[in-house]
């Protein structure tokens, strides 16, 4: 078990994480193909409720989201995801990634020496009880041969463990459109999402800043978050690309 890792410690790994990422041609543009398919779940969408602040989160505990992105990533190859303890732990706040939720935030690299691996990051309720956001980020300045699939391979899971239904066929389709024409924001800035796609509470986005890595997030989303996106200039699109 890790427990809580110390705050020299967590600055040096967010450190080295985000000097491997930075500005470069959107993800979303010439994406490797997509790792094999695997067996149809067999669990429903994740509903969306509201934690003890008022906050929407999914009714889902994270113990059940790592049994679901397992057996999703059942048959993909490597390592499937260990217990959430095995994690690097950052605490409570918004210190794992940006543009995303705050809460308390977990991040995951099966070789936490290589910043080149794609990562993934969850964030919980602060009782830690309930999912709040998925989000995979791919380092784009020390990007490699492979790792783009494995980036792709990540959030496809992720996404099944939420609202299953999405193969990998219609999950390339949403691959390319959540990047489509996207720019990078100035590094220091808030980032936005480039565009919102919303189906049954999650809101599924990417965002693209200087210094950062490429992130996709799986957020769970209510009418007052799609609102205030909408007021800040964000596109806020019913459906996911693929998902019939």
């Amino acid at each position: 078990m890790r427990g809580f890792v110390c705050l020299p410690l967590l600055c040096c790994l967010l450190a080295a994480v985000l000097a491997g990422c930075g500005q470069s041609t959107p993800t979303g543009q010439d994406a490797p193909p997509p790792a094999a398919e695997t067996a149809a779940p067999d669990w429903d969408p994740a509903a969306v409720t509201a934690d003890a602040s008022g906050e929407p989160c999914f009714a889902l505990a994270p113990e059940e989201f790592l049994r679901r992105y397992n057996t999703a990533w059942t048959g993909q190859g490597g390592d499937a995801l260990p217990a959430l303890e095995e994690w690097m732990d950052y605490g409570i706040g918004r210190a794992a990634y940006e543009g995303g939720t705050a809460g308390h935030q977990y991040l995951s690299l099966s070789d936490e020496s290589n910043y080149a691996e794609p990562f993934l990051a969850l964030c919980l309720t602060e009782d830690g009880r309930q999912v709040k956001e998925a989000v995979t980020g791919l380092s784009q300045k020390n990007y490699g041969e492979g790792t783009g699939d494995l980036f792709q391979t990540k959030t496809w899971c992720a996404l099944q463990a939420l609202l299953p239904g999405l193969d990998r066929a219609g999950f390339e389709t949403l691959y390319r459109d959540l990047f489509a024409d996207g720019t990078y924001t100035e590094a220091g800035w808030e980032v936005l999402p480039l565009r919102v796609f919303y189906q049954e509470g999650l809101a599924c986005y990417a965002t693209l800043q200087i210094g950062s890595c490429d992130q996709i997030h799986l957020r769970a989303a209510d009418q007052a978050l799609l609102d205030w996106w909408q007021s800040a200039g964000v596109e806020v699109i019913q459906g996911i690309p693929g998902m019939g």
